[in-house]
């Protein structure tokens, strides 16, 4: 169920792109499919690379963060997902 969760975009832009060549070839045969569906596939990819998480911030503090735990003392954390 994560799996689906995490790449729902790709999984539902598959399907919209199925749908979309499927009501093309109903209509017009293969003639005008490839310029619509080139620019479906196109603004997905661009979509997907404009939403997708990067890379945290907050990495660079791994170290602090694994040396306070280290030490004895009582420390709350906070996991946080980019998801």
């Amino acid at each position: 169920m994560q799996l689906i969760n995490q790449y729902s975009f790709p999984f539902l832009a598959g399907v919209i792109i199925l749908i979309i060549a499927g009501i093309l070839l109903r209509k017009g045969g293969t003639d005008g499919l490839l310029v619509p569906l080139a620019a479906a596939i196109m603004g997905f990819l661009f979509a997907f690379w404009l939403f997708s998480p990067g890379a945290s911030a907050e990495t660079s503090e791994a170290a602090r963060v694994e040396s306070v735990i280290g030490s004895g003392k009582a420390v709350l954390l906070e996991f946080q997902s980019p998801y």
